[in-house]
């Protein structure tokens, strides 16, 4: 399944933990929007990372993280146990059967490309409808006035970086895809060592027009915020029934 990231999951963590997220600052920014005892929706759990550093800071949350990545879902299990609920689900067509005060994607299924202004909407999802279908989905699992925190994601490019054990990580970006409302980018991992590849993955990432961000946005029910405190994450807030009727 395209998007996936089942060949990588084994060298998964000593990337993202390289530098590349700083999950230590990434909760403690959470925390400072949504405060204690909020009930968490995390789309794209991975390995857990992000949830294991929230649940330190606050213990009395209800925390659910979904992935469709099995082999990911393996590894958050391990690292937080039951102090979070796992799922393997889809975001555009999950039910999980129960709403929440907060839904995060910390470069999981969707982020905001802050390439400046305006800023762009995009992710792991394909396409304008199936975007369209997935953030209604979400506002139907957020309560009202629910907040949703997308990762600003700074303009990807070409890099390499030298990990433990003598692993180099290398992402390479190419633009595959131009359409009116939308550019796709194909985005390959590879880890080398001794210069040998040892895994390799291919996501496709699609990033929507500014005019389509706002409107799919909007159109689900979300609000604009801001920017968190730290520039971490975008923040928007679904809106009332009452003002949505209005």
């Amino acid at each position: 399944m395209l998007n996936q990231y089942t060949a990588i999951t084994q060298y998964y963590d000593r990337w993202v933990t390289s530098g590349y997220y700083d999950y230590e600052r990434m909760a403690e920014e959470t925390y400072s929007i949504v405060g204690s005892g909020c009930c968490i929706l995390e789309l794209g759990v991975g390995t857990g990372l992000l949830a294991q550093q929230y649940l330190q800071i606050d213990p009395t949350c209800e925390f659910t993280g979904i992935d469709f990545t099995p082999s990911m879902l393996e590894i958050a299990k391990d690292r937080v146990g039951d102090r979070v609920k796992l799922l393997e689900a889809d975001a555009v067509t999950m039910d999980l059967q129960a709403t929440f005060d907060v839904a995060l994607s910390n470069g999981g299924v969707w982020g905001i490309l802050d390439s400046g202004d305006p800023w762009q909407f995009g992710g792991h999802v394909p396409g304008v409808e199936a975007n369209r279908q997935g953030l209604q989905n979400l506002a139907r699992h957020l309560r009202e006035g629910g907040l949703l925190l997308l990762h600003l994601q700074k303009p990807h490019q070409d890099f390499d970086k030298v990990l433990s054990d003598g692993i180099v990580y290398s992402q390479a970006i190419q633009e595959i895809e131009e359409t009116e409302d939308y550019r796709v980018l194909e985005k390959r991992y590879f880890f080398k060592k001794d210069e040998e590849v040892v895994a390799r993955e291919r996501i496709e990432i699609t990033c929507f027009k500014p005019e389509i961000s706002q409107t799919l946005l909007s159109e689900a029910g979300f609000e604009w915020q801001g920017k968190s405190p730290g520039d971490r994450f975008a923040i928007f807030k679904k809106r009332s029934s009452l003002a949505k009727g209005g």
